[in-house]
């Protein structure tokens, strides 16, 4: 399947009376995009509207020439994986139980046998093979961010959206999902936002600079 266009048209989001995200047109295709900017420049709220997490005050968003309204977010959503900025993993859950939780809610694949395997390819491409059976509340914070990477990644999603995932991880680390982004991108839609450029520069397609909750053109 090809990997689906973002497009975003006339977005106004307003996250408090103090802060407003402005989008006036953008699209966002196959590849690797990179959102960069300063701490309170909007990235976060970007990436929650492009995974559907918010919806816009004002404007549309259209995930393979689909605009996406209530009637069919559960198919869009199923198209996606997201890695959020928050550690909203539940500690009551093994790492491969949290996983596979989300691989159903994905509906990743037609048959358990094919879901858990995608699961533990997952958990192996962020190195927590050895972990998979260990509660969540039992794992560190760059653990849990390894496990909710993983949620991400299992099924080889259309699209990616991956908030700050350099977060907590070690250069072997990174060097890891470094490949696994370079693997997926050629039929993939990726968009990461984070503060350090370098460890992703050699597998960018594309930036995206914002400032003030506006993308800088």
């Amino acid at each position: 399947m090809t990997a689906p266009i973002l497009h975003l048209e006339g977005v106004l989001h307003r996250n408090s009376p103090r802060f407003e995200l402005r989008v006036r047109s953008l699209t966002i295709g196959a590849g690797v995009t990179v959102v960069l900017g300063a701490n309170g420049c909007g990235k976060t709220t970007l990436l929650r509207l492009l995974a559907t997490v918010t919806t816009p005050s004002v404007g549309t968003l259209v995930v393979g020439g689909e605009t996406v309204t209530d009637s069919n977010l559960g198919k869009v959503r199923r198209r996606l994986g997201y890695l959020p900025q928050d550690d909203s993993v539940p500690r009551r859950l093994s790492a491969f139980d949290h996983v596979d939780l989300v691989a159903v809610m994905r509906e990743l694949a037609p048959n358990q046998r094919e879901r858990r395997g995608a699961v533990h390819r997952a958990l192996h491409d962020v190195d927590l093979v050895e972990l998979a059976g260990e509660r969540c509340s039992r794992l560190s914070g760059g653990q849990r961010k390894r496990v909710a990477l993983a949620a991400a990644l299992a099924g080889h999603a259309d699209v990616l959206i991956l908030d700050e995932p350099d977060a907590h991880l070690d250069d072997e680390q990174l060097g890891r999902l470094s490949r696994t982004l370079r693997d997926r991108k050629a039929t993939t839609t990726i968009v990461v936002a984070t503060h350090d450029r370098s460890w992703v520069s050699d597998i960018a397609d594309r930036t995206i600079p914002m400032a003030d909750g506006q993308v800088v053109t």
